[in-house]
C-alpha cells in the first residue's frame, strides 16, 4: 500500500481512466475508427502511467521536508520507504515507460507517435526539473505540471486520430485538453496555499508565500471564471447541437465550478482549501466522464 500512495494510485487511475474514455467513449461517438491496435494503445497507456508514476516519486524524495511540516501521517520516504529505493523505482519506472513508447514508435512509424515519443522523452526530464528546483518558483511549476496534464491527454489522443482527417475529433481532444491544463492550474495553485506553512518553512517562493492568501484566492477565483467563460465559449460556438452533452456540461462541470470559484473566495483555512482541492478534482473526473455522452451522438 505505501508504494501505491507514493506513486498516487488515484491520480493514476484517472490518468487511465482518461485514456479508456477516450479510446471507448469519445472515439466510438464520433464513429472514428483508432489509428493503432488495443494492444499497442494499452501499452501506451502504461508508458504514459509509468513515466507519471516516476514524477511522483521524484517530487515525494524532494519534497520530504514540506510533507513532513504539512503531512506528517502520509509522509512515506524515509518512514516506510527508503530514499535509495525509491531512486531505483524511479529509475526503473522511467526506464520501463521509455522503453516501451520506443518500442510503439518502432512497431507504428508515424509521425503523430513521434510527437507523443519526444514527450514521453521530456516529461521525465521536466518531471525532474520541477521537482528539485520550479516547485520553488512561484507559478512557473504549477503551470509545467498543468501542462504536463494537458499534454497527457494530447499524447492517448493524437495516437489515436489522424488531425488531418478527423480534425472535428481532434479539436475536440484539444477542448479537453485545455480545460485538463486550467483546471488542474486551478488546483495546483489551491495546493500552494494548503501547503503555505511546510513551504515557507523551506523559503519557497510560492505564489501565497509572495503575495498572501487572500490575493491568491483572488487570483485562482478569476482563473476558474476564464475556465468557466472559455468552456462555454467552446460549448456555445462548436457542440450547440450536442443537446445531452450541453446539458452534461451545464449541470455537472460549470454549475459546480461557479458554486467552487464562491467557496475559494471564503476559505481560509487548510480545511478550506482541502475541500476545494479534492472538489476540483471530482469536477475534473466528472468532465472527463461527459465523453460518455458522445456514444449518443
Amino acid at each position: 500500500m505505501a508504494f501505491l500512495n507514493l506513486v498516487r494510485w488515484k491520480n493514476l487511475a484517472i490518468l487511465v481512466f482518461m485514456a479508456i474514455m477516450i479510446r471507448f467513449a469519445l472515439l466510438p461517438g464520433f464513429g472514428q475508427n483508432p489509428s493503432i491496435g488495443l494492444s499497442y494503445y494499452l501499452l501506451l497507456i502504461l508508458s504514459i502511467v509509468c513515466i507519471a508514476a516516476a514524477g511522483n516519486v521524484i517530487n515525494a524524495i524532494f519534497n520530504v521536508t514540506t510533507d513532513s511540516i504539512n503531512r506528517p501521517n502520509k509522509l512515506i520516504i524515509d518512514q516506510v520507504i527508503k530514499r535509495r529505493i525509491a531512486f531505483k523505482l524511479y529509475f526503473g519506472l522511467n526506464v520501463l515507460g521509455l522503453f516501451t513508447i520506443l518500442f510503439i514508435l518502432l512497431s507504428n512509424p508515424s509521425e503523430s507517435l513521434w510527437i507523443v515519443f519526444s514527450i514521453c522523452v521530456l516529461s521525465p526530464i521536466a518531471l525532474a526539473i520541477y521537482s528539485i528546483w520550479l516547485k520553488k518558483v512561484a507559478l512557473l511549476g504549477n503551470i509545467l505540471i498543468s501542462i504536463l496534464v494537458g499534454a497527457s491527454f494530447l499524447c492517448f489522443g493524437i495516437a489515436l486520430v489522424d488531425s488531418g482527417q478527423n480534425p472535428v475529433v481532434y479539436f475536440t481532444i484539444l477542448a479537453y485538453a485545455l480545460s485538463a491544463f486550467s483546471l488542474n492550474l486551478s488546483r495546483e495553485l489551491i495546493k500552494d496555499v494548503e501547503d503555505l506553512r511546510g513551504d515557507y518553512y523551506c523559503k519557497m517562493k510560492t505564489l501565497p508565500i509572495l503575495i498572501g492568501k487572500k490575493r491568491s484566492n483572488h487570483m485562482i477565483f478569476g482563473l476558474l471564471t476564464f475556465t468557466i467563460l472559455t468552456l462555454l465559449t467552446i460549448l456555445l460556438n462548436y457542440f450547440l447541437s450536442l443537446n445531452i452533452f450541453i446539458f452534461y456540461v451545464f449541470a455537472f462541470v460549470l454549475i459546480p465550478l461557479i458554486l467552487i470559484s464562491k467557496q475559494i473566495l471564503k476559505a481560509k483555512n487548510q480545511k478550506d482549501y482541502t475541500s476545494i482541492s479534492f472538489h476540483l478534482k471530482l469536477v475534473f473526473l466528472i468532465g472527463i466522464s461527459s465523453m460518455f455522452t458522445f456514444l449518443n451522438l
